[in-house]
């Protein structure tokens, strides 16, 4: 074999060792969670995720609005909120392997049972669909005037905003450009897939 090609085989295997730390980490994690190690934050950006949940049922909720680019985003909150059948999906492109799909779910189909728990849960969102239900709601309040919901969004950059004292949705999907759990988050019937190509939630 010529020194040439013994170069260019060297560096196809440098680059395939670049997805081995990613699909670690994620086993890490799955093997914390499930031994209850992991009980805290969760944050995804730079990447779109994919988020569904039967239903959510939250309080202290708030929201802005404002521009990224050339389209609308929303910055939402929860300062606490208790979750059934969650789904959250990401979809990265991997050195070598090209597309795949981490996916967590974790509850069950039981809208009534809410057994998934967070604080301050986040969402940078281009899309929030589902059915909604709000107590105490005022629309129109601008950003740096909200009292409700979680400080980062009260901070946030958008003029127009929302808030409640409670908010219940039903089928929530959120296809975000960013997702934070920055307090506790509790999980029940944790799943976690990585498979190739894009099978989100």
């Amino acid at each position: 074999m010529t020194e040439e090609a013994k170069r260019g085989r060297t560096r196809w295997g440098r680059t395939a060792l670049t997805a081995v730390p990613a699909l670690g980490a994620i086993g890490a994690i799955t093997v914390a969670m499930a031994q209850g190690l992991l009980a805290a934050s969760f944050a995804v950006s730079g990447v779109p995720i994919t988020l569904t949940s039967e239903s959510v049922a939250g309080t202290g909720f708030a929201g802005t609005v404002y521009n990224a680019g050339d389209q609308g985003v929303a910055y939402a909150g929860f300062s606490s909120a208790q979750l059934s059948k969650l789904c959250a999906g990401v979809i990265p492109n991997v050195p070598i392997v090209g597309q795949v799909t981490f996916k967590i779910t974790a509850g069950d189909a039981d809208p009534a049972t809410k057994e998934l728990q967070a604080s301050n849960l986040l969402l940078d969102a281009k899309n929030l669909t589902g059915n909604g239900e709000f107590t105490g709601l005022d629309l129109g309040v601008a950003s740096n005037s909200l009292s409700k919901g979680p400080a980062e969004v009260r901070k946030g950059a958008g003029d127009f905003g929302l808030q409640a004292n409670t908010a219940n949705i039903a089928n929530l999907r959120a296809d975000a450009l960013s997702a934070q759990i920055a307090g506790s988050f509790k999980l029940d019937n944790l799943s976690l897939s990585v498979v190739p190509g894009a099978a989100g939630c």
